[in-house]
């Protein structure tokens, strides 16, 4: 009698394991997915052209919507739906993005722009000291105060 006590235990704690399991499964398939995975949402406009988007992955969004939400269990069906996200993920995170050109862009004209100023200073400065040579030379020779005589006879 003891063993089929003990039976019956065990039988009723593998029933009760097996249902706390299952609650527990589906409880997580019913919890709104986090903050990433919306991110994730988002960013099935940059996977898919603008007139694929609109026509054929809206519509299947739409339908991962339950009541405001979007579920593990809906996340999942809307994975199952789209084909070849995975790779179509791979490619835009291997391709450049647009910023990534702008900035390149912005930073080779700053240095170029530097490497032009330091040049133009260089340039200029050499000019300005040809200037003032050429400037020195026009000037009028100023005449030493011991040739002049209180006369005003000059000696030559």
């Amino acid at each position: 009698m003891g063993k089929n006590i003990i039976i019956v235990m065990l039988a009723a704690l593998c029933v009760f394991f097996a249902a706390y399991t299952y609650m527990e499964h589906r409880a997580w398939k019913e919890a709104e997915i986090t903050p990433a995975e919306y991110g994730g949402l988002l960013m099935l406009r940059d996977a898919y052209s603008a007139a694929d988007y609109r026509e054929k992955v809206l519509p299947l969004v739409r339908e991962a919507f339950v009541h405001g939400r979007v579920t593990r269990e809906s996340l999942e069906a809307l994975g199952a739906r789209l084909n070849g996200l995975g790779s179509r993920t791979l490619d835009i995170l291997e391709a450049e993005r647009t910023s990534e050109r702008v900035s390149r862009a912005w930073d080779d004209a700053r240095d170029g722009a530097a490497a032009l100023g330091e040049s133009l200073g260089r340039q200029m400065g050499k000019a300005m000291r040809d200037l003032g040579n050429a400037v020195e030379g026009l000037k009028p020779k100023r005449i030493p105060e011991d040739s002049a005589r209180r006369d005003g006879r000059v000696e030559l």
